[in-house]
């Protein structure tokens, strides 16, 4: 039987608090186009990254946190 990385409790955790943190950083408004990174994206390629990191970090949350809490 082979042994997933989603069933590494650890790994879970530190992965629903980045969720976590990237979700508060969108709700006090943090600016992400000064972070280096966006500095090398196009411009009309940066807000659509950052969104999409929004999105799969509340999708993190919504799908793996009921799991973890509950087992």
């Amino acid at each position: 039987m082979k042994i997933s990385f989603l069933d590494n409790h650890t790994f879970v955790v530190i992965c629903l608090i980045l969720s976590v943190i990237r979700v508060v950083l969108e709700v006090i408004k943090f600016d992400f186009s000064k972070l280096p990174i966006t500095r090398r994206l196009p411009k009309n390629f940066d807000n659509k990254f950052h969104k999409w990191g929004l999105y799969f970090s509340v999708g993190y949350l919504i799908l793996f946190s009921p799991g973890f809490l509950f087992s």
